[in-house]
């Protein structure tokens, strides 16, 4: 059901086709443009009907201004579900888990390693108000390169005369995120990904969470097998890697672990504890 709905979010933020072959690519420009969809999905990809909420941060920022209303975005939909979105509704998210299953030899991320996302998201916010540009997406940003950059160059190859050092240097940094997704587990995700390191740190406080019974588990490790984001979720139910894809919870053979709301009734809790 996951890649279901993983699938249609993909499909309902990119399903904008139109092609001029005289004019070359043309981005839809209306007024769906102006609103953020709550992963990160390129602005300028040729399909893209919304905006990356981090670029639109990244714009208001480089003007000097305070981009209110997608902070306020942000906080709504992590004060709701966390980093629910990223283990539901991201592309990306969803692409890395694909290239994660090619057989090969695989890598486990070390704890201290996993905080370099807040560096970035520093560096993200801080940036623009001092070079005056959206550093993140000019410069980093693998999505921007693979959902437009060569989306729009495989749709227009004319446009292969105007790229230069940055689209090289973009490219890079797309091959070594493949190269990294196939061998760890979302790659990006867990080391580069400002709008899940803002999400994540509404995982201790958000409506939804995962709740742990001691007594029921044996840490078999399965949890561990079936979490893209490589976490021991019996550790910490409140990690700030938690994606929600509740992978964990459906596959724990002995029922120790559950979906919560702070709607959840302690007699339903019960009633689903048991059924389990």
């Amino acid at each position: 059901m996951r890649r279901i709905i993983q699938s249609l979010s993909a499909l309902l933020m990119n399903s904008f086709f139109f092609l001029k072959p005289s004019e070359g690519v043309t981005l839809y420009q209306g007024k769906l443009k102006s609103v953020c969809v709550p992963i990160l999905n390129c602005y300028s990809c040729p399909l893209a009907w919304g905006s990356c909420p981090i670029g639109s941060v990244q714009q208001t920022l480089k003007l000097m201004k305070v981009p209110y209303f997608v902070f306020g975005f942000f906080g709504a939909i992590g004060a709701f579900v966390g980093r629910w979105a990223c283990g539901n509704l991201c592309p990306f998210g969803f692409i890395q888990e694909m290239l994660y299953k090619i057989k090969t030899v695989k890598i486990r991320i070390r704890r201290i390693f996993r905080l370099n996302k807040y560096v970035v998201l520093a560096l993200t916010l801080s940036l623009p108000l001092i070079l005056h540009e959206p550093v993140f997406c000019k410069y980093l940003c693998p999505a921007g390169t693979v959902e437009a950059s060569i989306a729009q160059i495989a749709m227009n190859p004319l446009l292969l005369q105007t790229v230069g050092f940055i689209f090289f240097l973009k490219a890079a940094i797309a091959v070594v995120f493949v190269a990294g997704s196939i061998s760890m587990k979302r790659f990006f995700c867990v080391l580069f990904c400002p709008i899940g390191a803002l999400y994540g740190l509404f995982n201790r406080v958000s409506l939804l969470q995962i709740k742990y019974d001691e007594s029921k588990c044996v840490k078999c490790g399965i949890c561990n097998r079936v979490c893209p984001m490589d976490i021991n979720i019996y550790e910490n139910q409140t990690d700030y890697d938690c994606i929600r894809c509740f992978e964990c919870v459906d596959k724990c053979p002995y029922g120790a672990l559950k979906k919560s709301t702070l709607f959840t009734s302690p007699a339903s809790q019960e009633k689903n504890s048991s059924r389990i």
